[in-house]
């Protein structure tokens, strides 16, 4: 357990990526992936108005990338300042584009906030080692898509209308529901699930202990500050929780439009902290799948060089469709 004097927000940095974490007596309950180059809500930009798509008007900013522009706009082919009003959120089989406004005077100049500093609401602390590592298993859990609270057993997947999670357990099926109920406010709160939420708990005939799990779902939830809607549980055991969804939740940063497997981003991204911070002397040697070490000489080029600056070593991609895993990092001398 990580000190509770460390108590408030810290970040554990990496090329490419921050990880962020609320703190509460000792314990994380929000982690949140910073990762270098996203559009959040609330950043300013310049781009040009392109054809108008299935879902409105397009947006090629500066920087190429393609955003949904809401309401009112120049008219094709001008140039338009936007608010971003919702990230481009990756799910399983497509990423949404993020959305934006046209910009107004009143909104100021062009420019992007620091995600850490708007989370944190200043400087966060950097991470202690025993915080690092804790960070290292809530993404375990993350990538597991299991949890065990008390008496119950929760599993949770991503699927193109929402997260499903499915409550099981042994023993008494009141008290495995109430641990479950619990549990489910804090993975909300935890990875920052916001859409659709499908809870299928043990069904019961009894409507006041159908209550019961409400009302210990909203008594969990109660220190969470992103609000929330939920439906009452029906007699089937399910209950629908849905969440405002202005960034992407963390399973949604490591699984990208995957269900169950890591993103070739994120297994990247992983490759490339472990050789920043990896010691001995001469060249790291970064092994990956093909499909990796693409990410890894291509849009994560710069990440690649600045953990060759850290650690003070040459880095050298090798692709190998053979190798286990994501791959592996290799220290020429120990």
């Amino acid at each position: 357990m990580a000190d509770p004097a460390g108590d408030g927000w810290c970040v554990d940095e990496a090329p490419g990526e921050r990880r962020v974490a609320r703190v509460e007596s000792g314990q994380i309950v929000a982690l949140h992936l910073i990762r270098d180059g996203a559009w959040y809500p609330g950043d300013i930009g310049t781009g040009r108005i392109k054809e108008k798509g299935a879902g409105g008007p397009l947006l090629v900013t500066d920087q190429g990338e393609e955003i949904l522009i809401r309401g009112a706009c120049p008219a094709e082919g001008q140039t338009c300042r936007f608010v971003i009003t919702r990230a481009a959120l990756p799910e399983p089989g497509l990423i949404k584009r993020a959305e934006a406004r046209a910009a107004t005077p009143a909104d100021g100049a062009d420019g992007r906030i620091d995600p850490v500093l708007r989370l944190s609401g200043g400087t966060p602390k950097p991470a202690s080692a025993p915080m690092a590592a804790d960070m290292d298993d809530v993404l375990v859990l993350a990538q597991s898509g299991q949890s065990l609270a008390g008496s119950a057993i929760l599993t949770f997947q991503r699927t193109k209308a929402g997260l499903v999670i499915d409550v099981d357990g042994t023993g008494d099926a009141a008290a495995i529901n109430l641990d479950a109920a619990r549990d489910v406010a804090r993975l909300l709160r935890l990875y920052q699930l916001g859409g659709m939420v499908m809870v299928d708990f043990i069904a019961s005939a009894s409507k006041a202990a159908r209550l019961a799990i409400g009302e210990a779902f909203d008594a969990a939830a109660a220190a969470d500050p992103r609000p929330f809607e939920r439906t009452a549980v029906n007699g089937f055991g399910l209950m629908q929780v849905v969440r405002p969804r202005p960034v992407p939740a963390l399973l949604d940063q490591l699984f990208g439009t995957r269900i169950a497997s890591l993103s070739d981003e994120t297994q990247a991204l992983i490759l490339i902290r472990q050789a920043a911070r990896s010691s001995g002397y001469g060249e790291r040697i970064i092994t990956a799948r093909p499909a990796v070490a693409a990410v890894l000489n291509g849009p994560l080029a710069a990440c690649v060089a600045d953990a060759a600056r850290r650690c003070g070593a040459a880095i050298r991609i090798v692709a190998d469709p053979a190798v286990p895993g994501y791959g592996h990092v290799h220290v020429a001398q120990s």
